[in-house]
Parts: structure tokens; C-alpha cells; sequence
């Protein structure tokens, strides 16, 4: 099952407090998406840590097999083609960082919703969030 991304809602009396709310979040990098006297929307994308991004790097550009050829197990390998070991690898690792690189920008992404209004589209009433529940 896949997890959507669900948008953080908060309640504002009016415009004011709208832009009120907003101001501290805009702050932290969050950027504006859509704006009008009803509701404002923010979104903060997330690439990841850039130490994961570093060590996926390396190891894509200076990972290889052959760096071990010295110890016993890949000795047992070696007859074996080792250069199409090291081609699924590198395959494997770079499949590996697009799936951390798609996981961060779909999953980790935080939109806030800041609203005055108390019902959805279907007349149903709007569960919102805390401040608190921003951290």
C-alpha cells in the first residue's frame, strides 16, 4: 500500500491570521504555491541527507568489485566474469539512489495548508492540525 501524502491543515480566523501563521513557516524554507483570502498553500520539497547522496555518489563512480580481488570469496568468483558483477552492481546501486531520490521529492515532501474554511468539498467537516504538529 502506498502512502499519499497528506497535507498538514491549519485553522486560521481570517486573512490576517492566515498570513500570520504563515509568516514563521516561510521563514524555514517552505515556499508559496497558491494564495487567495480563503486558504494559502506551502511546500517544503525534501532531497534527502547530502551524506547519502555523497556515500550513493562514491559509490556509483569509485564502487567496484575488483577493488577485493585479493579476498578468498571473490577469488572463487573470479573465473566467472567479474566485469558483469560489477556491471549489476552498479546498476543495482544506481536503481537504489533513484528510488531514495524518488522517495524524498513524493513522501518526504511537506505541504501545509492553511485555511479558514471548516468544510471539505463534500460538507464534511476539516480535521486540522496544531502548530506543534509541524515539528
Amino acid at each position: 500500500m502506498v502512502k499519499k501524502m497528506k497535507p498538514t491543515i491549519l485553522k486560521a480566523k481570517n486573512e490576517e491570521d492566515i498570513d500570520r501563521l504563515a509568516q514563521p513557516i516561510l521563514k524555514k524554507g517552505f515556499k508559496e504555491i497558491s494564495k487567495d483570502e480563503l486558504h494559502i498553500i506551502l511546500k517544503k520539497r525534501s532531497f534527502g541527507s547530502p551524506v547519502i547522496h555523497i556515500c550513493f555518489l562514491l559509490l556509483i563512480f569509485f564502487g567496484s568489485i575488483s577493488f577485493f580481488h585479493n579476498v578468498p570469496f571473490f577469488n572463487l568468483i573470479q573465473d566467472y566474469n567479474l566485469n558483469f558483477i560489477d556491471y549489476i552492481l552498479q546498476y543495482f546501486i544506481c536503481f537504489c539512489y533513484v528510488v531514495y531520490i524518488i522517495f524524498n521529492l513524493f513522501i518526504k515532501t511537506k505541504v501545509i495548508l492553511i485555511t479558514t474554511e471548516t468544510k471539505d468539498i463534500d460538507g464534511n467537516p476539516i480535521e486540522f492540525n496544531t502548530i506543534n504538529d509541524l515539528e
